[in-house]
């Protein structure tokens, strides 16, 4: 779903798939400077520092908590700055103004949680960190409704506008050309399927990945979720197209971080291992 302002196609058939996509490390420069030192000119916006946009709404990959940044992007950027000698440093920016951020040079990095798209690629450069998918919630004795094919005639929970409301969208196509009665779609804000599931209105919740094992965990035990991933998409660190320095060197930050356990710690951290990388990529998304 990658939240309300973050939609993405409409997907005729669901398939359900695990967490995996067929991202191979590309886009650095053959026989680049080592991830620790800093290349010559970075264009960065302020020197010695890495200036993040970041709009921290979206727990466990970046929020607030009691004022202080939280969450894997704010501890992986973080450290990921520090390899190339740079201070990072946060700046608020609402979701819907990243990409123009970062090809107006205001900020060197979009650092919230993107989904790498094609269309997206036009403006900025990703290098791709995770992979997120749509996950089903359920109450914790609820049905297993861990196939699309089995929610025909239920009502499911999400926002409409983004690929998890898509997802329900589509399987209700579906399930009316097979014959079957449609699933109900209830439109809800973002991460607020759980509250329909909770009250009796939604037998099924569906949010991504992140917010999903988010909202389960601090549940009380009330929510659960189900099966693998539905359609798992990469998120990624967006770039001004001509930031290729910089985008160039905080990939190989991101694949040593990756080699030397940094990157699964975080990740481990905030219990979302399951949208973990091996190898990095640029603008692995389609």
């Amino acid at each position: 779903m990658i939240r309300t302002h973050r939609p993405r196609a409409l997907t005729a058939v669901v398939l359900a798939v695990t967490a995996v996509l067929p991202l191979s490390a590309c886009g650095g420069s053959a026989g680049a400077a080592p991830a620790n030192t800093r290349p010559a000119d970075l264009q960065l916006v302020q020197d010695g520092v890495l200036t993040v946009g970041i709009d921290a709404t979206y727990p466990p990959m970046e929020y607030r908590e009691g004022g202080q940044l939280e969450g894997v992007n704010a501890e992986l950027l973080t450290d990921l700055a520090k390899r190339l000698g740079l201070k990072a440093e946060f700046e608020d920016v609402a979701f819907a103004d990243l990409r123009p951020a970062a090809a107006a040079h205001t900020i060197d990095v979009v650092g919230s949680s993107m989904t790498d798209k094609a269309d997206r690629q036009a403006d900025v450069d990703f290098v791709d960190y995770f992979v997120a998918g749509a996950q089903v919630l359920v109450a914790s004795d609820g049905p297993d409704l861990t196939s699309p094919s089995s929610w025909c005639g239920r009502r499911g929970a999400s926002t409409g506008g983004t690929t998890d409301g898509d997802i329900i969208l589509a399987q209700s196509q579906l399930c009316a050309r097979a014959g079957q009665p449609p699933v109900t779609f209830v439109d809800v804000p973002y991460t607020k399927s759980v509250d329909e599931v909770l009250a009796g209105r939604a037998d099924f919740g569906v949010e991504d990945l992140p917010a999903a094992v988010y909202l389960a965990a601090n549940s009380g035990g009330k929510i659960k979720v189900l099966g693998d991933q539905l359609q798992p998409q990469p998120y990624g660190y967006g770039f001004a197209k001509d930031r290729t320095a910089l985008r160039d060197a905080l990939q190989r930050a991101l694949q040593d971080a990756i080699a030397d356990g940094t990157y699964d710690r975080i990740l481990k951290k905030y219990d979302v291992a399951g949208g973990a990388l091996k190898s990095t990529s640029i603008n692995g998304g389609a």
